[in-house]
């Protein structure tokens, strides 16, 4: 779009309405997809802990407590002691406490993805101009990894929101050289580490790109006052300021899993582990072909080369290039093993600088391409980038939907038989601690994660007097009483 084509008019390309309706459109899907493919449901472990404590938030908690029989209320990714809480830092759940309190959570995370895409376009729009701007925003809007996270209930998209922020504040800097920019930038920094603390860290890492040690000192501190918040929610929710949700959550994951799952999440082994080595490989892979328009990557390769030195942004080109670099490199050290989630979620930061350097290679590509092969074949390959782009994200939405539906199916087939709210249901799966969720204060049917080896007559009298049933994994779920 930043070739001069006469079928396209200049002014057509270069609005901000257009701008404007496509971020419309984007957020119309990801709330599209939320609603009726995710079913409003959190999906992965992650995701239900993180929409618990919003729930919590929601009704003016921090965590509650938690019911006798605490051992069998174990769920993944939630921290159940005395107290029941999610071991994630607190922006995220803040922010879909938001909707909680409307009734509709599930709407948050596509309209943080609108946010975003605003973001990224006005810092492009700054740096590149308009036409290139309207390139970002479509290579990061229709990116499927970015589509996916948009109409979950993940953590990436609020941390993405926040990095565009500072992406937008320091793009500012770069072109007025005003520290208030700084300030500002430092200010989203902070509410990053709120969501999502390592990406804080890591951009603040990439800005010594600049080399100015006034931009980073003035960034950090004014990240500070963010980062004590996060200090004192770790002391109320884990009794240290040191002490945050993942070390208080692991001896439950290693009850639920064992010690092998429970390693360390980063690890100098993981560098040279040959398992880990090809797994970190399988990554990178997913990001540059399945979860990034087709092309993206040449392209922002060729953006990288297309700021010149004299180039008005060619600080900022060097700065995406170490975001880029940096967020690769620290995920070597992480245990990278298949979850539930999108494979190089991991990586969600990075769109942002290769949207940027998209934008800045996608004139050459075409004018490159146009030159061999003629405008034809250049509409032919950016259609084609698109539609499989499209196919992409949709393969990923039709392998989830009857994952979707099995990871609720439990929760269905109780509604289904109308169990009564004060029922007890006891959960038998290969993995109980993945469907037995329950809300934040445990005052509907009550699902149990208990082991195999608990038999039911310890079960009744542990709850004396309310209906039991036993349901069991499978497509469809079954639920049967216990007479």
């Amino acid at each position: 779009m930043t070739t001069r084509d006469p079928a396209i008019p200049s002014p057509v390309v270069d609005s901000t309405a257009l701008a404007l309706a496509l971020t419309c459109v984007f957020g119309v899907v990801y709330a599209l997809i939320a609603r009726y493919a995710f079913d409003r449901f959190p999906y992965s472990g992650d995701e239900y802990s993180l929409s618990l404590q919003g729930e919590m938030f929601a009704r003016g908690l921090f965590k509650s407590i938690t019911p006798a029989h605490g051992e069998w209320l174990r769920v993944d990714h939630v921290v159940i002691d005395s107290f029941v809480r999610s071991k994630y830092p607190p922006g995220a759940p803040a922010l879909l406490a938001l909707g909680a309190r409307q009734g509709v959570a599930w709407l948050v995370t596509p309209l943080e993805g609108v946010v975003t895409l605003l973001l990224v376009w006005h810092a492009i729009r700054r740096l590149l101009g308009p036409r290139p701007a309207l390139v970002g925003l479509v290579a990061l809007g229709l990116a499927p990894l970015f589509a996916f996270e948009a109409a979950s209930f993940y953590a990436h998209t609020p941390g993405m929101m926040c990095l565009a922020a500072a992406f937008s504040c320091v793009a500012a800097w770069s072109q007025s050289g005003r520290q208030r920019w700084l300030v500002l930038a430092g200010f989203a920094i902070g509410c990053t580490f709120l969501v999502r603390p390592l990406d804080a860290i890591l951009f603040g890492v990439a800005m010594l790109s600049f080399r100015s040690v006034r931009a980073v000192v003035i960034a950090g501190a004014s990240a500070v006052p963010f980062v004590i918040a996060n200090f004192a929610y770790q002391a109320i929710q884990f009794g240290s300021p040191f002490s945050d949700g993942y070390h208080a959550y692991e001896p439950t994951l290693r009850e639920i899993y064992g010690n092998d799952i429970a390693a360390t999440p980063m690890s100098p082994l993981n560098v040279v582990s040959p398992t880990q080595l090809w797994n970190h490989l399988d990554i990178y892979r997913a990001m540059v072909i399945d979860w990034t328009l087709p092309g993206t990557a040449l392209v922002a390769l060729l953006g990288a080369f297309a700021i010149g030195r004299a180039h008005p942004a060619r600080s900022m080109r060097t700065f995406s290039i170490a975001i880029i670099a940096t967020f690769a490199v620290v995920l070597l050290p992480m245990i990278a093993d298949l979850d539930d989630g999108p494979r190089p979620r991991y990586l969600s930061s990075t769109l942002i600088p290769i949207a940027f350097l998209t934008a800045a290679g996608f004139e050459p590509a075409c004018a490159a391409i146009a030159a061999r092969f003629g405008r034809r074949i250049l509409r032919i390959l950016l259609t084609l980038s698109i539609v499989f782009g499209l196919g992409n994200l949709a393969s990923f939405i039709v392998d989830r939907i009857p994952k979707q539906w099995k990871r609720e199916g439990v929760f269905k087939v109780v509604e289904a038989q109308h169990v009564q709210p004060n029922a007890v249901v006891i959960v038998r799966a290969q993995y109980p601690s993945r469907f037995a969720r329950n809300g934040p204060m445990f005052d509907g049917v009550l699902y149990l994660s208990v082991p195999p080896d608990v038999g039911i007559d310890t079960i009744r009298q542990a709850y004396p007097n309310r209906q039991m049933w036993e349901a069991h994994e499978g497509e469809p779920w079954t639920l049967i009483r216990v007479q």
